[in-house]
C-alpha cells in the first residue's frame, strides 16, 4: 500500500493533519512541543484513494541519546518506509531556522516531497509564510489547515502523481475470450439448431446444451 510519511518540526500540526486523514483521534494532539515521540501508522482516505500515512515524531538536530536524538531516529526510521513525504510548516509562526535544515535534509533524499504550509485558514495571515517557503526549494507549497480540514483537495492533487496506478476491475463474467473461433461457431450452431426446432415444433421441449472447459 502507497505510504505517505507526515515530518516536520514539533507542535507544526502533524497529529492533527494524521488524525483528519485516519478519520479518527489516534494521535496525542496538544500544543507542547515533543508529544509525540514515536512514530504511528493508520490507514488514511483522501477522497477516493486509500493508504497509509505516518505520523512521525517532531524533527529535531540533536543526533546523541537524548529523547530528542531518539524522537529523530524514529523519524528517519519511519521515512525509509514511506513512498512520499509531507513535509509541514507552520503558517502562523513563519519559517524557522530548523526548517531550513530539515527543508535541505530531504532535498537530498530519493523521495518525492511535498510541502505543505499548515494552519493557513486566513491565506492573508500566512502570505509571509507562504513566500518563505518557495525559497525552501520543495515546489510550490499548497495551503492547508488541519485543523479546519481545508486545501485537502490540494493536498489530493499534490499527491495524485505519486499514487500507484489503480487496478483495472477484470470482467469475470464475460468467459467469451476463454473459448476458440473452432468452439464459438460450434456453440452458434447449436444455438441456432435448437431455436430451429422450437419454431418447427412450438409444443416440444426446448433443449439447452451446457458446454464448458472441466472446473475442479
Amino acid at each position: 500500500m502507497f505510504t505517505l510519511a507526515i515530518v516536520g518540526r514539533p507542535n507544526v500540526g502533524k497529529s492533527t493533519l494524521f488524525n483528519r486523514l485516519a478519520g479518527k483521534k489516534l494521535a496525542i494532539v496538544d500544543d507542547t512541543p515533543g508529544v509525540t515521540r514515536d512514530w504511528r501508522d493508520a490507514e488514511g482516505h483522501l477522497f477516493d484513494r486509500s493508504f497509509r500515512i505516518i505520523d512521525t515524531a517532531g524533527l529535531e538536530e540533536n543526533f546523541d541519546d537524548s529523547i530528542q536524538g531518539r524522537m529523530r531516529q524514529q523519524t528517519e526510521h519511519g521515512l525509509k518506509q514511506a513512498d512520499a513525504v509531507l513535509f509541514v510548516v507552520d503558517g502562523r509562526s513563519g519559517l524557522t531556522p530548523l526548517d531550513e535544515h530539515f527543508a535541505g535534509w530531504l532535498r537530498r533524499q530519493k523521495i518525492p516531497v511535498i510541502l505543505a504550509v499548515n494552519k493557513s485558514e486566513n491565506e492573508k495571515a500566512v502570505q509571509a509564510a507562504v513566500a518563505e517557503a518557495y525559497a525552501l526549494g520543495l515546489g510550490e507549497p499548497i495551503l492547508i489547515s488541519s485543523a479546519h480540514g481545508t486545501g485537502l483537495e490540494d493536498l489530493y492533487h499534490a499527491l495524485e502523481p505519486h499514487f500507484p496506478p489503480e487496478e483495472e476491475e477484470n470482467d469475470e463474467g464475460d468467459d467469451v475470450g476463454n473459448f476458440s473461433d473452432e468452439e464459438l461457431d460450434a456453440i452458434e450452431g447449436l444455438e441456432e439448431y435448437e431455436f430451429k426446432q422450437a419454431e418447427d415444433d412450438p409444443e416440444k421441449h426446448l433443449k439447452i446444451a451446457i458446454v464448458g472447459a472441466e472446473c475442479r
